[in-house]
């Protein structure tokens, strides 16, 4: 039989002033009540509440700043994901798993990047895919602007959950080192399917976008045939 362990009054107190930041709907940025108001509230000692702040703090969901008071924080999936991810496994049906996922995300940016259609971060694209083929032309395999071609898509969205969701699927392909498993060529050839996507944003061709895309992206398949556990 589980036994379950005992809370502490911190913990209490924390869960508490949790419970306060969603009954009173408190947005990122907004003030909560001091230490001294939190004591008197609860009826704990000031080492108690000093405790749960400093836990809240530390899963980023309050922010204290000297001088000026106690904040709710606004809660990232990348802050989540910084503490999961060294708790990450993944094998050969993971992998496909996160294929597939990253093939739906990609083609949902293009739909979302033609309709926020912001020039500016449709152009950051160009920028890291050029840096990506200059890169390559050198003999230096571009990781670095491959995945910030890939980023900035998610960018263009202007829809900052999906860019948060979308840096899950990046994490699990850093965690795997693909830099060593794709050649030179292959980058080259990702340039072009790159454009090919550009082009068709610019243009606000959906069909064309996303056929360049999806065709970009099932090379990803061909990896599993080097995959090494």
């Amino acid at each position: 039989m589980l036994i379950q362990r005992k809370q502490t009054l911190s913990e209490v107190v924390s869960e508490r002033i949790k419970s306060y930041i969603s009954e009173n709907k408190c947005l990122p940025g907004d003030r909560l009540p001091t230490e001294k108001e939190i004591i008197e509230m609860l009826g704990v000692s000031r080492t108690i509440v000093r405790e749960a702040l400093k836990t809240l703090q530390s899963q980023g969901i309050i922010e204290i700043k000297q001088g000026l008071g106690i904040f709710v924080k606004e809660i990232k999936i990348q802050s989540i994901l910084r503490k999961i991810s060294p708790f990450l496994t993944i094998d050969k049906i993971k992998f496909k798993e996160v294929i597939e996922s990253r093939i739906i995300l990609e083609l949902g940016a293009i739909d979302l990047a033609i309709n926020h259609y912001d020039i500016e971060k449709i152009k950051q694209m160009s920028f890291w895919n050029e840096a990506l083929l200059e890169k390559a032309k050198v003999g230096e395999k571009p990781k670095k602007e491959d995945l910030n071609f890939h980023r900035s898509l998610m960018n263009a969205t202007g829809n900052e959950t999906f860019i948060q969701l979308s840096s899950i699927i990046t994490e699990y392909f850093n965690m795997n080192h693909l830099e060593e498993i794709v050649d030179l060529e292959q980058y080259v050839a990702s340039y072009k399917e790159h454009q090919s996507v550009i082009d068709s944003i610019l243009k606000k061709d959906v069909d064309k976008a996303k056929q360049s895309m999806e065709t970009h992206l099932h090379h990803l398949y061909d990896l599993l045939d080097d995959w090494e556990e």
